[in-house]
């Protein structure tokens, strides 16, 4: 009987072979996302699953949120691929979880193109915090919550860089009081919250689903925590 040489391979290797296909984290930065499942990740139960490897939302008619569970950064930079298809969807940072699987805080709108730019407070407390910055703004609230904006870009040139139906890189900047939104590679809009009675600087990273025929896509999530 001829007997075949045992093959084995090394821890280092293996990990190297199946890497081969795996998405590339930056230097600095950890994934927080495997791709496969919600591990880490906590929301509603039945609300949400992993189809292709991103993270999507099931039919539903409830406003409900997906949590990381890995913790509450202050200071960092998220970042991660969308796609949005319908409904109304959007990134939380700095959000709090005021109940189970329900957030109030700073949102990346997610939306159609004409839409996009939009740094909203989802569960606005009160009606001047509902549209914080747009697109080409930067805007700035003072201690007593009253607001100035700054228009830095023609907004309908900034919503250009935003795909429609396609993947989009989203980049979310926070930094001390300062919050940026950065899609494929263009800065869309910016807000520095100083108002004492809403702003946060630090909390859950989230993401929505509306309800009522939401369909988004989110995928390759990975940050850099500074503190």
């Amino acid at each position: 009987m001829k007997v075949f040489p045992r093959i084995v391979i090394s821890p280092c290797l293996f990990i190297a072979i199946t890497s081969l296909h795996a998405f590339k984290v930056e230097k600095g930065f950890t994934s927080i996302f495997n791709g496969k499942d919600l591990t880490g990740w906590e929301g509603m139960p039945g609300m949400w699953t992993v189809k292709d490897g991103a993270i999507t939302p099931k039919e539903s008619t409830i406003n409900n949120w997906v949590f990381w569970r890995g913790g509450q950064p202050v200071d960092f930079e998220l970042r991660l691929s969308f796609r949005y298809h319908s409904g109304n969807s959007g990134v939380q940072v700095r959000t709090i979880e005021f109940e189970p699987f329900q957030s109030r805080g700073y949102q990346v709108e997610v939306a159609p193109q004409a839409k996009m730019g939009l740094w909203h407070h989802s569960k606005a407390p009160e009606k001047y915090r509902s549209k914080l910055a747009q697109a080409g703004e930067e805007t700035i609230y003072a201690k007593d919550g009253t607001k100035s904006i700054k228009k830095v870009a023609d907004p309908d040139k900034v919503k250009f860089a935003y795909q429609e139906d396609g993947w989009n890189d989203l980049v979310v900047i926070a930094k001390g009081p300062t919050v940026i939104q950065k899609i494929n590679g263009v800065v869309f809009s910016q807000l520095t919250d100083h108002d004492e009675k809403y702003s946060t600087s630090k909390g859950w990273i989230a993401f929505q689903d509306h309800g009522k025929g939401t369909k988004v896509e989110f995928k390759d999530i990975r940050i850099r925590i500074d503190k």
